[in-house]
């Protein structure tokens, strides 16, 4: 690519994790399913797609606000621990290609995981996955406020990096999260394996999965280049 490609220039990657590192979206979608079947609350017309991208304390709002008679539930806590249930029963598996595009980006440039899960889930994802020294950092939702769609958490990663948001590039595959990605300034590439493509505007590309991306697209034309004073610290 050229000097005219919207990755020109990037000096970092970071990745969302549920939906676009892992296929786990449809445990948020059973967790929440088993919240409501418990309170016989019945919802026919709920779209899951609404909650996937955001922190577990937003959902809990939006629950709320959607459904009164939880005013009182303590569903943070109950979404929380049945999604890690589930993850430990059987483990939500990385999207296509998605642990090699980790791994050749962190071979070039550190690489971030910006995510609205746990600090738990990331520690297994990372373990399981055996990229936890491919990994720069992570930023969980106990670690920023508020929940994407606010930038906050993108911003936040940036001034980790000590790098300006316009050299970072988001891979997301929520709106909710390409929404925060944008609105921090930053490059991004929807994933669309799980979701409904993006709004015009949110995404620099759409991609299905890592399998469509060029094999060499973390190494083409050095397009993104590795910073030369970031304060990022890679694990031991």
């Amino acid at each position: 690519m050229d000097a005219r490609s919207p990755f020109a220039g990037i000096r970092a990657v970071i990745f969302d994790l549920d939906g676009t590192l892992i296929d786990s979206e449809r445990y948020t979608d059973q967790a929440i399913a088993e919240l409501l079947a418990q309170r016989n609350i019945e919802a026919p017309d709920l779209d899951f797609l609404h909650f996937h991208g955001i922190s577990w304390k937003r959902l809990d709002r939006l629950l709320k606000e959607r459904f009164p008679i939880l005013a009182d539930a303590d569903i943070l806590s109950f979404l929380e621990k049945r999604f890690y249930e589930l993850s430990a029963q059987a483990p939500p598996p990385p999207l296509p290609g998605a642990r090699e595009a980790f791994l050749q980006a962190s071979a070039q440039l550190p690489v971030a995981i910006v995510t609205g899960s746990g600090a738990a889930d990331v520690e297994a994802f990372l373990d399981r996955t055996e990229l936890r020294k491919a990994c720069s950092f992570y930023l969980s939702y106990e670690m920023y406020n508020p929940s994407k769609p606010d930038p906050t958490c993108y911003k936040m990663a940036a001034a980790r990096l000590d790098l300006p948001p316009g050299q970072c590039l988001v891979f997301e595959d929520s709106h909710p999260g390409l929404t925060a990605a944008h609105q921090a300034g930053m490059r991004t590439i929807a994933i669309t394996h799980s979701s409904l493509p993006p709004p015009p505007g949110l995404a620099d590309q759409i991609i299905e999965d890592y399998t469509t991306l060029p094999a060499d697209f973390f190494l083409r034309d050095n397009q993104l280049r590795p910073p030369s004073s970031a304060r990022y610290t890679k694990p031991d």
